[in-house]
């Protein structure tokens, strides 16, 4: 059965799994928004035989995150999904949902506990505005990623920083962000990166690495886990340059209203 999450919600969830980064998103999202606000909710998957919890499941707005196991049942997590008026689930490739009228993307994840050597310290790191940040993503959208509208991406991002959930770092020319890391969720000891962008004007000069490599090495010091997801046959070369190590993957599925 799935039930609405009571108080004891993350120690139930690190209970399950102490590294993963579907767990590290929902958590994030758990200290970020709480659940008395009208557009998040918060569940957990009870096995109906023992009573074990067996998954969580999170929403915010219509987006949801899916934090699957081996013991979850799928099939009424696929019935839940279908009734609950989702644009888009995400959660382990592992596990296949019978979602009617869904399509899906999918993509692999990469972890990196070990930090790294040699960070060019010279270089001008900073903490960037939101504005900047979201002018860097669009100049760098592709067919793998669509900005979302700009009032979203303040509101969300700029929560978030006040609930630490969130960081970001930018690589400047000048006065000009060049380059940008971020998480997107943080946990205590996990941190899932994403809009990891270069202006297309400064590629191929070492920014983009560098600065992933900086985010990482402050994260890993805090005893965090990086994750990332990245989509299928986008910047293999780049993150496996990186040393990112393979540890699973993911599917999003959305729906058409």
């Amino acid at each position: 059965m799935i039930v609405t999450a009571n108080e004891n919600y993350i120690n139930v969830i690190m209970n399950l799994s102490a590294e993963d980064p579907f767990a590290c998103r929902i958590i994030s999202q758990y200290n970020s928004y709480d659940s008395s606000l009208a557009f998040v909710d918060y569940w957990t998957i009870i096995d109906d035989k023992t009573d074990e919890c067996t998954g969580a499941i999170s929403r915010c707005g219509t987006n949801f995150i899916l934090f699957l196991t081996d013991k979850t049942n799928l099939e009424e997590v696929s019935s839940f999904m279908r009734v609950a008026g989702a644009s888009s689930a995400i959660c382990s490739g592992d596990f296949n949902l019978n979602l009617y009228g869904s399509k899906s993307v999918s993509g692999v994840i990469l972890k990196k506990s070990e930090p790294f050597e040699n960070v060019d310290e010279s270089i001008n790191f900073d903490v960037p505005d939101i504005k900047e940040v979201y002018n860097l993503i669009v100049s760098c959208a592709d067919e793998n990623f669509v900005p979302p509208p700009f009032d979203d991406f303040y509101v969300d991002v700029n929560h978030k920083l006040r609930h630490n959930a969130t960081r970001m770092y930018g690589v400047y020319d000048g006065t000009k962000l060049v380059a940008m890391a971020m998480t997107v969720a943080e946990s205590s000891n996990g941190a899932v990166l994403g809009a990891v962008s270069c202006h297309p004007d400064y590629r191929k000069h070492g920014y983009g690495s560098t600065v992933v490599k900086y985010i990482s090495n402050r994260l890993i010091a805090e005893n965090k886990t990086v994750y990332l997801h990245r989509a299928k046959n986008a910047n293999q070369s780049f993150y496996n340059n990186l040393g990112f190590e393979q540890c699973g993957s993911w599917q999003e599925y959305y729906f058409e209203r």
